[in-house]
């Protein structure tokens, strides 16, 4: 039987602890700890169901830096943190009963692209089709060909390892 989804207990206080902690020193993303806001992460392409006690959705690499700094501390060790792209894992890697930091929301430009050289520097939310649309004028693509390629993140193929067909060939 496939485990289903309880109704959702309620927050952890160290998760509480957390979240104010990030707020007073300056996080400027969003945080998500409704019941509605935590279920939407708690399914991907799989069959899993994971609902996690809360999200964040950092806006910038600071915001990110900030979240790393803070769970390293001592009493936060115990939390679990597991970043999210499109969501669109088979494998329910992006899903966990802790703290989903999604990268899709804000973390999602293309900072560069080096012809010259032949290379790009995305954010870890940029689509893999949002990607392509701007290196085609230029006569470039990024490979891999995946069934979910309007929904998935770069980050999330790279963390994963789950580029799709020909990833192995480039």
């Amino acid at each position: 039987m496939i485990p289903q989804i309880s109704q959702a207990p309620g927050l952890v206080q160290l998760v509480l602890n957390f979240l104010q902690a990030l707020e007073q020193q300056g996080f400027t993303g969003d945080t998500a700890t409704s019941y509605a806001d935590r279920l939407t992460l708690s399914t991907d392409n799989s069959i899993y169901q994971l609902l996690p006690d809360a999200a964040l959705f950092p806006r910038s690499t600071a915001d990110v830096a900030l979240i790393a700094r803070l769970a390293g501390e001592e009493r936060y060790q115990s939390l679990v943190f597991t970043p999210r792209g499109g969501g669109t894992g088979t494998n329910g890697q992006s899903l966990n009963q802790g703290i989903v930091v999604d990268m899709s929301r804000y973390m999602n430009r293309i900072l560069d692209i080096n012809v010259e050289q032949g290379w790009v520097k995305v954010e870890a939310g940029v689509i893999k089709d949002q990607l392509n649309a701007a290196l085609k004028p230029l006569g470039y693509f990024f490979s891999p060909e995946l069934s979910t390629s309007n929904r998935a993140t770069l980050g999330g193929m790279i963390n994963t390892d789950a580029s799709g067909q020909g990833s192995l060939v480039y």
